[in-house]
């Protein structure tokens, strides 16, 4: 043997079945046999148990130092090299299983007998199934840190792809192509955890049956996550074949976790079988879902359905290599067929998903090109229907205007004029003057509102605290006049800088302002206030006069509501106020307590 290669100690073994043999001893019946010829002691057995004891002797030839990788023993041994004991996996008497990858160095000079000794009483598997590798130290690191690479790529690209696939599944939760995210996810999940057990078997961390235990519920939960996906694209909800499809997966991930508890303990005659059940189990799943998946393409020609039909056919084909090479072929440095077939399998299945929703973007993108083709044609429409309505109104106010005006004149006339009225005939002629002023109240009205709605704002950065004082200062006087107090009360003398229609916002003052003018009796007060809350500025308007009914409160900034009982509002002021404050991207709240006063609250945001 060269210590600058490996060299795989494969052929010419001697083997003592059910017999523990020590160094120098010759005695003893023996086979010779090839490693992976049997893997487990239930060939030799009349009755079919994996269980029991075998001992492992070469010779062989070789000068230097050497490394020695024996992988996973079954399940506990104790290995001699040129009749010394050099290591040792769990105990074989009294037994205790504890199944790693062993590595030892040792050194050879001429010949070198390699004895090692093997008990199983607790595994399918039994003594050593997978050829050792021997060679230099760095020959045999390099094999593993290739072997550790390779499995640690299946396992970490296969938990991206369940992370992946559980974002956009919580981000959906909907519908069929939702689930096919999620069984995707779960499949990645379910094939990172199967293929981990390199890393297990080579750091030790578990030497019992969990690691197994782990990989055959695994393998099993993968292809109920690959049949439900089948069943999600070729056969209907809640059909027949749906069920049986899931149910006789479902059911085998159930039967592999009992199996590796408990069958193996107590009905270890039946483990060939069950091997042969599981090897037979997965083929014909596969074939269903491929024949399912070609009686769905030829319904529906796609590229996603060729993806998946593609996948099934390699895993197939993953699967009747496995059995052709059992025992004939041990992957050195990557992964067995089974396992490459299934990667190729999710690989498929994420593509058909990126493919999938590559199309869903496509649709959404030009959904919402086309949707925003109809807001600005439904916005066009409706400002040529709202300039139609403004000047329909406008059109309207001004007719009405000459005729309003000649009853009210020869009203007058008639009353100058024929002083042989009765009584009677005043009434109604005073009825008619009062009628034709609110008729021309109305109309001013609706010339003051069709003339703020169609005039467009003129936004500019202007000093709220300053606008505010020239409102002060130029309306005080006149508020005074009625008896009533007017305060302004600034938090600071800093500006506060907002975007706004300069004329507009004096509109919303007078609108407010007076609007609480009538409501204040004499001696009440009025203020305004202005601070900053955050990025806003805050202004309040606040009165004592006689309040607002909590009845009234949601129905004050309605167009053409009023609760003045004894005199003429057209109910517009406050509709007016609200509607410039949201074109100013404010808001405005209001607070009343009847019988003590009334809080407007406006919020405009703060521009640096």
């Amino acid at each position: 043997m060269q210590t600058e290669e490996i060299t795989w100690l494969v052929q010419g073994w001697d083997f003592y079945p059910d017999q523990m043999i020590y160094p120098g001893d010759c005695t003893g019946e023996s086979k010779s046999i090839y490693i992976g010829q049997y893997f487990s002691f239930a060939g030799l057995h009349e009755d079919g148990s994996p269980y029991g004891s075998g001992t492992y002797r070469l010779r062989v030839r070789g000068n230097g130092n050497y490394t020695m990788l024996i992988p996973e023993v079954f399940s506990a041994c104790v290995v001699y090299v040129g009749g010394e004991q050099v290591t040792s996996s769990g105990s074989i008497s009294p037994y205790k299983p504890y199944i790693k990858d062993i590595m030892f160095s040792f050194q050879i000079n001429g010949e070198a007998e390699i004895l090692i000794q093997t008990a199983n009483y607790s595994h399918y598997y039994s003594g050593v199934t997978y050829p050792p590798a021997i060679g230099s130290s760095e020959a045999v690191s390099r094999l593993i840190t290739i072997r550790m690479l390779f499995y640690g790529f299946l396992v970490f690209t296969s938990l991206a792809l369940a992370l992946f696939s559980a974002v956009i599944w919580c981000g959906t939760k909907k519908g069929r192509a939702s689930s096919e995210n999620c069984w995707l996810g779960i499949l990645g999940l379910s094939f990172s955890l199967r293929v981990c057990y390199p890393f297990i078997h080579m750091l030790g961390i578990c030497g019992g049956n969990l690691a197994y235990v782990l990989e055959n519920t695994m393998t099993s939960l993968g292809l109920f996550c690959i049949a439900h996906t089948v069943s999600l694209i070729c056969l209907k909800t809640n059909s027949l074949p749906e069920r049986i499809l899931k149910g006789v997966t479902g059911g085998f991930v159930l039967i592999s976790l009992v199996f590796s508890f408990w069958m193996t303990k107590y009905l270890p005659a039946f483990v060939p079988i069950y091997g042969q059940i599981l090897y037979w189990y997965k083929a014909l799943i596969a074939i269903t879902m491929t024949l399912l998946l070609i009686r769905q393409f030829m319904k529906r020609k796609s590229g996603p359905i060729l993806l998946l039909f593609t996948g099934l056919f390699v895993y197939c084909l993953s699967l009747i290599f496995h059995a052709l090479c059992l025992g004939r072929f041990e992957p050195a440095y990557t992964g067995w067929f089974e396992e490459w077939g299934t990667y190729i399998l999710i690989l498929c299945f994420a593509a058909r998903m990126a493919l999938r929703n590559m199309e869903i973007i496509r649709e959404n993108r030009h959904l919402s090109e086309h949707l925003q083709e109809e807001i600005a044609h439904k916005t066009d429409s409706l400002s040529k229907l709202l300039e139609e309505r403004r000047m329909l109104l406008s059109g309207f106010a001004h007719d009405l205007k000459t005729p309003i005006t000649s009853i009210t004149t020869f009203t007058r006339l008639v009353e100058l004029d024929n002083t042989q009225l009765d009584e009677e005939s005043r009434q109604y002629l005073d009825i008619i003057r009062r009628k034709t002023k609110e008729i021309q109240e109305q109309l001013s009205t609706i010339n003051e509102f069709t003339h703020i709605d169609s005039t467009p704002p003129d936004f500019e950065p202007l000093d709220l605290c300053l606008l505010l004082r020239n409102f002060y200062s130029g309306n005080k006087p006149d508020i005074n006049v009625s008896g009533i107090s007017f305060e302004l009360l600034l938090k600071d003398d800093q500006p506060v800088m907002i975007s706004g229609d300069k004329r507009k916002l004096v509109s919303v003052l007078q609108n407010l302002v007076f609007n609480a003018v009538s409501f204040t009796p004499e001696g009440g007060k009025i203020c305004l206030y202005l601070n900053k809350e955050q990025e806003f500025a805050v202004l309040c308007v606040k009165d004592t006069g006689s309040g607002i009914s909590e009845e009234d409160i949601p129905y004050i900034f309605d167009p053409l509501f009023t609760n003045r009982i004894n005199e003429k509002s057209s109910g517009m002021g406050l509709f007016i106020v609200k509607s410039i404050v949201t074109e100013h991207r404010g808001t405005i709240e209001v607070a009343s307590v009847v019988g003590k006063g009334t809080v407007f609250t406006i919020k405009f945001p703060i521009i640096q």
